[in-house]
């Protein structure tokens, strides 16, 4: 039997070389993988008859992607460098896996029914259009490493911001920075070799970052009980600010306080809840918005 504690003095030895750095990375990279795979599938419980099931099986499709890379690294066919094998081109192989990164977050901004099943379609389409110059290294005669030019690269870079501006306002800002800097770390490579990693490491290290991005939000749980029944509306609302992030928020925001301009409600919503004005609410006016949240969230939650 082996002792516990010589299992990292043998990690040690054999990441002393080459392959040995490879296949370490391989473990540590299936490992942060199998831990994120779990907090989705347990995301995926909580989220269900939501519209943001399709944005977590895009993500559960991402991390899967991921590892297969990882395995093919244990394999063998990662330790000789850029294009290890006839068979396999794998900087073209980790490029189409790490662009499935972009895939969630493309789905939430279409999480709104009836369109969201249909609009899983955009979802593809923008993937296979990410994945272009890859296809285009795999035809080449000699399958040559994925190569960007500048236009590429800035709207690799213009695909991270806008994941990380959606959620940035909300309390999933953590998780949202988190998921920016491994997206980054993944395409580091492709972008420029900015982070100054070794190459075995670099998916270990993206994996990482999506783990402590799923951790951070499962710490967070639906919490509707109020003293009053306008803060547990606030509370509805943030929790749907914080799931769907600005994009939806912010319309939402604007569809609510046009209608209660309207129909002259003393309360209007804010970033961080709803706020009355001079006078407070009557039960009859708080109907009224609990009916109206009700029927602009059906079409989310």
């Amino acid at each position: 039997m082996i002792d516990f504690l010589g299992i990292p003095l043998l990690v040690a030895i054999v990441a002393g070389t080459e392959t040995g750095r490879w296949v370490a990375a391989g473990w540590f990279s299936l490992g942060w993988a199998a831990l994120v795979a779990v907090l989705l599938v347990r995301g995926f419980r909580r989220l269900r008859g939501t519209t943001l099931t399709s944005p977590c099986l895009w993500a559960l499709l991402s991390v899967a992607g991921l590892a297969s890379t990882a395995a093919i690294s244990l394999l063998g066919d990662a330790v000789s460098g850029d294009v290890a094998s006839p068979h396999v081109n794998l900087s073209a192989w980790r490029f189409a896996t790490a662009s499935l990164t972009f895939c969630p977050l493309m789905a939430v901004l279409g999480a709104k029914r009836p369109q969201d099943r249909g609009w899983q379609w955009v979802v593809l389409s923008l993937w296979i259009v990410v994945v272009w110059p890859a296809a285009q290294a795999v035809v080449l005669p000699l399958g040559m490493r994925v190569e960007l030019f500048i236009a590429w690269k800035l709207f690799l870079m213009g695909l991270i911001a806008i994941g990380l501006m959606n959620y940035l306002p909300t309390r999933h800002a953590w998780a949202a920075l988190w998921v920016a800097v491994g997206q980054a770390v993944l395409f580091d490579e492709f972008l420029g070799n900015f982070a100054w990693l070794s190459p075995e490491w670099i998916l270990p290290v993206g994996l990482a970052c999506f783990t402590c991005a799923a951790a951070h939000v499962s710490r967070f749980r639906k919490n509707d009980k109020s003293a009053t029944q306008l803060e547990s509306l606030s509370h509805r609302w943030q929790n749907f600010r914080d799931n769907f992030g600005a994009f939806w928020a912010l319309r939402i925001l604007g569809q609510i306080n046009q209608n209660a301009e309207v129909r002259k409600w003393p309360m209007r919503l804010q970033w961080s809840g709803f706020v009355t004005e001079d006078q407070q609410p009557t039960e009859a006016r708080l109907a009224e918005l609990e009916q109206q949240m009700a029927t602009l969230l059906r079409r989310f939650v």
